[in-house]
Order: C-alpha cells, then sequence, then structure tokens
C-alpha cells in the first residue's frame, strides 16, 4: 500500500540551490518558477513533492503529465450534467487547479509544442480562453511553472526556457560520505515513511513558518540604488535581451533578503542568485563580480587569447565553402497538423516518443449528437493522432581511407552545419561509426545537440570500411521505429574492404535486406582527388538512392 507522506523536503541531501530557489518562488510568486536542469537520480522529483506535502493541503500544487490531453489541461464539458441534466458545466483543467500555485511539469522538454503554446500563452496572461461547445469563457490561471528535465533527452524553446524565472543545474554528488548519507536515509524512509517523517516534521514546520514570515516581510526590504545599478550593468555585460533578468534579479534578491531576514539586498546577495536568473538568459554567462580593478586588463587578455585560438583554428581546421554552410536539407517535422502522422491506436504505440494515453479524448459534440438520435449513449473518441519528429541517422565511414585528403574534417562540418541550423525542431539524431573491422552504434536516438555536436567532433579516422556491419548498426537503432519517419545520410567513399569476401556486395546485401523501407537515404560521397573509383556513386545506383558528392558542394 502507498505510503500518505512523501519524502520529506528538508532531509533532502546535496541539493542546496534547487532547495533555495523553490523557497524563494514561495515566499514571491511573481518570480515565475523554476526550471531544474541535470543527472537522472538527483531528487529533483522528490524535491518538488516534498516541497508541496511541506506547504500542506491547502497550497495548488498540480502535477501535469507530458501526455496530457487538451481538454485535461485546459478543461472540459460534463458530459454527464450535459446529457443528464441538459446544462453545460465546465470541469476545471490542470490550468485553472494550478491558479495561485505551483503547476509541476517533469520531463518538460518532452511535452508536445501545442501544449507548449498553451503554457506560453497562459504564462504571459496570467489566463486564457476556454473555447468549447457551447461555452466561450475566461479562465484565471496564474502560476508558477516547475519543470525539471535531462538535457540529454532534448532542449527547450527559447520562448519557454524564457518564462521560467530561475534555471538551476543539478550535479549528482561526488563525495563517498554524502552519497553513502542519502541512500541510508532513502532505506530508512522506504522502511518506515512515517517514523522518518516525524523525525523532520518540526524542521519541515520551521521552514514553512519562515516561507510564511518571508512572505509578510517582502514589500519592506529596501533595494539600495547601488544595488540597482549593479544589476543593470550584470544584464548588460552577460548580453540578456529585454528587461526581464533585470526585474528577476531584483525580485529574487529581495525574496533572498525577506526569507533570511536581511533590511536590505546587498552586493552580495545578488551575487548569490544572479546565476539563477542570468545562466538560462545570457548568451554568454560571466560570473558577477563586485570589484572593478583590473576589469580592463583582464577583457583585454581574454579577447587576445581568443583571437589567438581563433588564428590558429582557421590555420588548423579545415574550412567548409559558403555553399554548405547551412549543412544537409532534410524535412523537418511542421506544427501545421495537415503534417501529423496519423496512428492506429490499437498498433504502434511502442513506436512512440513517449506512451500514448490509453484514455483518448472523448468527441462530446459527436458523442451527444448520436445519443440524441439513437437514445443510446456511447462514447465516441477523438482520433489519436501524434506529431511528426524527423529522426536523422549520420552513417560515418570513419576508415583510415578518409583521412587521405580531409575527408574527415570537411564532413564533421557538414554534419554539425546540419545539426545547429534547425535548433528548434524537435528532430532526433543518431551516429553510426565505423570501428576496428567493424561499426558502432556512437550515439542513439537524441535531441541534445550538444551532444551530437560533441561526438561528431570527436570522430577519428581509423581502421577498415565494414559498411554491411554499419548499415546493420543502422537497423539496430530502428528496428523498433516506423522506418518512414527515418532519414539516413551515409558519408563513405564506398571503399569497402571488410566483413565477407565480397565486402562491397555484402553491404549492398544487407542495405536490402535491413533498410530498404526507409523513407529516404542519401549516399552523399567523399571521394575526393584526381583519381576516383566512384564505388559510393555505384553503389547509390544499385540501391536506388539518393546521391550527391562532397565535390558538389
Amino acid at each position: 500500500m502507498q505510503s500518505k507522506y512523501n519524502y520529506p523536503f528538508t532531509a533532502i541531501l546535496a541539493q542546496e540551490d534547487l532547495k533555495l530557489c523553490l523557497l524563494l518562488n514561495l515566499v514571491d510568486p511573481t518570480i515565475g518558477g523554476v526550471l531544474a536542469t541535470g543527472d537522472k537520480g538527483t531528487a529533483k522529483t522528490t524535491m518538488v513533492r516534498g516541497l508541496s506535502q511541506l506547504m500542506g493541503k491547502n497550497f495548488p500544487f498540480v502535477n501535469l503529465p507530458i501526455g496530457a490531453t487538451e481538454d485535461r489541461v485546459l478543461g472540459s464539458v460534463d458530459l454527464e450534467t450535459l446529457i443528464n441534466k441538459k446544462v453545460s458545466i465546465v470541469d476545471k483543467g490542470l490550468l485553472a487547479l494550478a491558479h495561485q500555485g505551483f503547476l509541476y511539469i517533469d520531463e518538460i522538454n518532452l511535452l508536445n509544442d501545442y501544449l507548449m503554446d498553451i503554457l506560453l500563452d497562459a504564462s504571459a496572461t496570467g489566463g486564457y480562453h476556454l473555447e468549447r461547445e457551447g461555452i466561450s469563457q475566461w479562465v484565471d490561471s496564474r502560476f508558477c511553472m516547475v519543470g525539471t528535465m535531462n538535457p540529454e533527452e532534448g532542449v527547450l524553446r527559447p520562448q519557454l526556457l524564457d518564462r521560467f524565472g530561475l534555471s538551476v543545474n543539478i550535479n549528482t554528488p561526488a563525495d563517498k560520505k554524502i552519497r553513502s548519507q542519502i541512500a541510508m536515509q532513502r532505506l530508512s524512509f522506504d522502511n518506515d515513511p512515517e517514523t522518518f517523517f516525524i523525525k523532520f516534521e518540526s524542521e519541515e514546520q520551521k521552514i514553512k513558518e519562515q516561507v510564511l514570515l518571508g512572505k509578510q516581510r517582502l514589500q519592506n526590504v529596501i533595494i539600495p540604488e547601488d544595488v540597482q545599478e549593479f544589476c543593470a550593468e550584470l544584464t548588460i555585460t552577460n548580453k540578456v535581451e529585454g528587461m526581464r533578468a533585470d526585474i528577476l534579479l531584483l525580485k529574487t534578491a529581495r525574496a533572498y533578503a525577506a526569507y533570511y531576514n536581511y533590511p536590505e539586498v546587498t552586493l552580495e546577495i545578488i551575487n548569490s542568485i544572479a546565476p539563477f536568473v542570468l545562466q538560462h538568459r545570457a548568451k554568454e554567462y560571466t560570473p558577477p563580480n563586485t570589484t572593478n580593478e583590473n576589469d580592463d586588463t583582464n577583457q583585454k587578455n581574454k579577447d587576445s587569447q581568443e583571437e589567438s585560438i581563433a588564428q590558429a583554428s582557421t590555420k588548423a581546421e579545415f574550412q567548409l565553402p559558403k555553399s554548405v554552410q547551412q549543412g544537409l536539407q532534410f524535412s523537418a517535422p511542421k506544427k501545421n497538423n495537415k503534417q501529423n502522422i496519423k496512428l492506429n491506436p490499437l498498433s504502434n504505440i511502442s513506436s512512440a516518443p513517449y506512451p500514448l494515453n490509453p484514455h483518448t479524448e472523448i468527441a462530446i459534440a459527436k458523442s451527444v449528437k448520436a445519443y440524441l438520435k439513437s437514445g443510446v449513449f456511447n462514447r465516441i473518441h477523438k482520433q489519436l493522432v501524434q506529431k511528426a519528429i524527423a529522426r536523422i541517422v549520420f552513417l560515418v565511414d570513419t576508415s583510415a581511407s578518409m583521412a587521405i585528403d580531409q575527408q574527415m574534417a570537411y564532413l564533421k562540418g557538414v554534419i554539425e552545419k546540419t545539426v545547429l541550423s534547425h535548433p528548434l525542431h524537435k528532430i532526433q539524431y543518431a551516429i553510426v561509426g565505423l570501428q576496428g573491422s567493424s561499426a558502432k552504434i556512437l550515439q542513439e536516438f537524441t535531441t541534445n545537440t550538444k551532444e551530437i555536436t560533441s561526438i561528431n567532433q570527436q570522430l577519428r579516422t581509423q581502421g577498415k570500411t565494414n559498411l554491411g556491419a554499419a548499415f546493420f548498426k543502422v537497423y539496430e537503432v530502428l528496428k523498433s521505429l516506423n522506418l518512414q519517419t527515418v532519414q539516413l545520410f551515409v558519408f563513405t567513399d564506398g571503399k569497402a574492404n571488410a566483413g565477407a569476401k565480397d565486402s562491397f556486395q555484402y553491404a549492398i546485401t544487407t542495405y536490402k535486406k535491413y533498410l530498404s523501407k526507409i523513407s529516404k537515404t542519401t549516399i552523399i560521397d567523399t571521394e575526393l582527388g584526381f583519381v576516383k573509383l566512384g564505388k559510393a556513386k555505384e553503389m547509390a545506383k544499385i540501391l536506388q538512392l539518393n546521391y550527391t558528392a562532397i565535390s558538389d558542394f
């Protein structure tokens, strides 16, 4: 039986930054919430649930699942009342229930674009218009968003990222004693939740009282003029767009002072909270510095170092021609509903990027009309629609022959430009590379562009060319997916020399057997030089694949 107790907020160790940011949002809800980004298993979700328990039953705290339907989020007509009493009554949605409280979204980076747009509108206006069959009304919804995410699973749209007042990076504790204590405390809680909670009950109450007193003191905190100017200097130095960061620096520092019962905001307080406000907004975050000595000298040294690095890079690295500055072209997912992939609700469930809700949304108008005609009520469900996701696989020939004419440097540049030229789309990338006389999955599908570009930069030439093994590794990446959603780019000179006696034919046979149903495959011929064997072009012709040569860019 599930315990009525959540793990106590005050029992959580080694995550003081996130705890502080959550508490400051309780003191001043207009700060606008917290985004917690970091490693798996670092108590992000546990902490948010513990905070709800700490504040008590009357505190609005709503969990928004990433698979929630539009009706569940915004509200819907009470179908039973409509049919039995012929009266339209609206069941409140999750956004309405979160009014004057916290809206918690775990794995917020996986939330679909439509719900993200709704959150942006509600967060900006303090509510939303609910339009349903026969109903049109304004719903108040002022809330602080608390989002948690693992950056390995994708990034957030900049518009949503900026809506979070504060941002915190979470890392796994590296201290042996802390890790041991965390593990033992968790064992104690699992064995006897009630006894464990009682141990922290007085501390929980103390924190709650401190929050309530902080709310009362908030408007009396003084913000000196030199502190105001320092905040403005920080936002200018870090090249932050708009005025939201300036306002949030002052709000967060004021909440900090109120929580700890300081009469005024100091420069030290600004230094403490500035990273939470600026690191997810600044183009290049520079930690605050309250002293002005040697600023000009330090900046000149920094500029000189960056210039030297840039010059060295220009001499050492292969430069891309202007014609490929935008990277490879492919079909990115579109927001237009006409571009959606319609799924059969009884099949392909496992191929979805996250589990589909089996209790699908009811088509209210159709259900009621059918009832009025037949006198028998049957639920008519809306058709399941899953937004299209582009899945891009880069198969990279990293054999020794790719180093002869700097092909490796060239294709790494093409891949990086391709990834960086589609930053706001929900695109999943994977990389397969040759290794020794075989092949290896270098990266499973991810929307984390930093991870993909990092792996791409680490590619090194070595070994032989076993394209057959590489094609099979691509199949291993794709075998649980609908191949019609996949686009494969094969970077190779086609000179297969490992895997079978006839290595070239082995690669052809393997592709036909495992990958022939991929929606689009393009072979990018990396062969350069005066004398060319044309093996990549021959392969594309036999398999009837798209073909282009690096020399054509």
